[in-house]
């Protein structure tokens, strides 16, 4: 990352290049994929009671602050339901699609 710097290494600078190499974490197609596993139907969403459940018992368990966070950046609708098409969106662009 220090040969990466455009110019010497402040605070703003490292938060910069740190940011970006955490945005570039998998494509949004492979995240994309790993929702639609769950969404059986195709709708574009998944109840976010099933998601949270899943994050919380498998793999990297999520705690609860975790769970609270992520819900609070990408709320579910009023049915329940979480849009994973704009949450992979957001994760691999870092902002919401128009």
């Amino acid at each position: 990352m220090v040969k990466e710097a455009p110019a010497p290494i402040n605070f703003t600078v490292f938060l910069t290049m740190f940011g970006e190499k955490l945005k570039g974490t998998d494509p949004e197609e492979t995240i994309l994929h790993a929702f639609k596993v769950f969404d059986t139907e195709g709708k574009g969403f998944v109840k976010a009671d099933f998601i949270k459940e899943k994050l919380m018992t498998q793999a990297d368990r999520f705690s609860e602050e975790e769970i609270k966070q992520m819900f609070a950046a990408f709320p579910p609708d009023v049915c329940g339901n979480l849009d994973y098409r704009n949450l992979c969106y957001v994760i691999t662009h870092g902002e919401e699609k128009d």
